[in-house]
């Protein structure tokens, strides 16, 4: 129980404390930039922009392919389960009472 009165970042953070939590992730972010830039001067880019577009172009296509599969398979589970309440109520009420 202490976890309970123990207070979270948000309670505990003084403004100075957030901005020096921001400006850390500003630097992180920094530092990925650079790493990164070093990497495609040193090897080039890894996707032109016609080819990231063409990579963005299958990604969205296979996610609504595969949203659609599971809107599809959510109203197979509803049906299904809405004709086995049927049944039971049937079984409950019907002419077997």
């Amino acid at each position: 129980m202490m976890n309970d009165m123990m207070p979270t970042i948000e309670e505990a953070a003084t403004p100075d404390i957030l901005a020096q939590i921001e400006h850390e992730e500003w630097e992180r972010g920094n530092e990925e930039r650079e790493r990164w830039e070093a990497v495609e001067a040193l090897h080039g880019p890894l996707m032109t922009a016609v080819e990231w577009a063409q990579h963005q172009d299958a990604m969205n296509d296979h996610i609504d392919w595969f949203h659609a599969r599971w809107c599809d398979k959510q109203d197979e589970l509803e049906e299904q389960a809405a004709e086995e309440a049927e049944a039971l109520e049937w079984f409950k009420n019907g002419p077997c009472k």
